[in-house]
């Protein structure tokens, strides 16, 4: 039977790509900190076929022996863990993040290092690594008029200057990553998907969903009624994790790859959202305006990709949030994590 591995299994995206899996007929390995903490782990037990199928290894991004048991025996590695800081959907990068090194640059960058060489060991066939947009985007010099494709670059000195550390993180890492399959007998591919929304397997909130909520919710925002109307781009967490199974088992897939489906201001992101679930307290004002440069996903949407409508995405998220209580007032924004 085939067998990959999933690192990160139990956060929002590789929840997702564990449920996917399974759902294919894989055999499943997931890296997690702790099998046993069903608070962050449970949900994953009650996958379709998780009994049969899933199989959960205590194992950190730095403890390369643990890795190399995790990987023992599959075929493929799907590398999706990787820090996410809780402000990194807002606009001010490095904000909350008082120890980069050790919560940001170390996991991400010599985490990916030791899951391509524990990938080597282990003989695997192929390695899908999820980067970021924010690999993409972050530079100055980029042009302001045109869609970016696989061939732009964060410029990293650039992220260091601004302390960026998530892109600075991510950019290193998709590079090293990229790097090493053409040193190395082992086939690496690598995804960029934008702001990923979509509902929640996981009962632990995540940035972009904190992000969504803030929308919806005055206590998320700093503003108050009113939000800055940032031009963003999205793509449904559901979509991505398609992009992963088809780039992880497609013959043709190479290289870099964008994931994109939607770009939006905040405006108009929050009139799609009033018109599709009314009542909430969404902001009434939009002040300044600015974008996130667009994102072109032409190379993966050539290799058969597809994503749902928007207004599914939004619809399927709302109807998350009302049934895991995450509208009630007063949660679950931290005070210190507003948009």
């Amino acid at each position: 039977m085939k067998r990959v591995c999933v690192t990160g299994a139990g956060g929002y995206i590789g929840s997702w790509v564990v449920s996917l899996f399974l759902s294919k007929g894989y055999m499943v390995h997931g890296t997690v900190r702790d099998p046993c903490d069903e608070t962050k782990n449970g949900h994953l037990k009650k996958l379709e076929n998780a009994e049969e199928r899933l199989h959960l290894f205590k194992a950190d991004l730095l403890d390369f022996e643990s890795l190399c048991a995790a990987f023992a025996g599959c075929s493929g590695v799907l590398h999706v863990a990787s820090p996410v800081p809780l402000h990194v959907a807002s606009t001010v990068p490095g904000s909350h993040t008082p120890n980069p090194q050790v919560e940001l640059l170390d996991p991400a960058m010599l985490g990916t290092q030791n899951v391509l060489n524990a990938s080597l060991k282990a003989k695997v066939e192929k390695v899908v690594v999820v980067s970021s947009g924010a690999a993409v985007m972050v530079n100055p010099e980029l042009p302001s008029d045109m869609e970016l494709d696989e061939s732009f670059w964060t410029d990293i000195e650039y992220a260091n200057s601004t302390q960026n550390w998530y892109a600075v993180s991510k950019t290193i890492a998709e590079m090293e990553a990229l790097n090493f399959a053409k040193r190395h007998d082992v086939k690496v591919v690598t995804i960029c998907p934008s702001i990923v929304i979509g509902p929640m397997l996981q009962s632990i909130i995540n940035a972009t969903s904190l992000l969504l909520l803030s929308y919806m919710k005055e206590e998320g925002r700093s503003g108050g009624d009113s939000m800055e109307d940032i031009k963003r781009p999205y793509v449904d967490v559901r979509d991505l994790c398609d992009a992963i199974l088809l780039l992880y088992e497609n013959p043709e897939s190479n290289g870099r790859y964008i994931c994109s489906a939607y770009s939006l201001t905040t405006k108009e992101f929050v009139a799609k959202m009033e018109s599709l679930s009314p009542g909430y307290n969404y902001p009434k004002i939009f002040t300044g305006q600015s974008a996130y440069p667009p994102l072109n996903s032409e190379k993966l949407l050539k290799l058969g990709w597809n994503y749902r409508p928007l207004e599914e995405t939004i619809v399927d998220n709302i109807k998350n949030y009302e049934e895991t209580g995450l509208l009630e007032k007063g949660k679950p924004f931290p005070s210190t994590i507003t948009f």
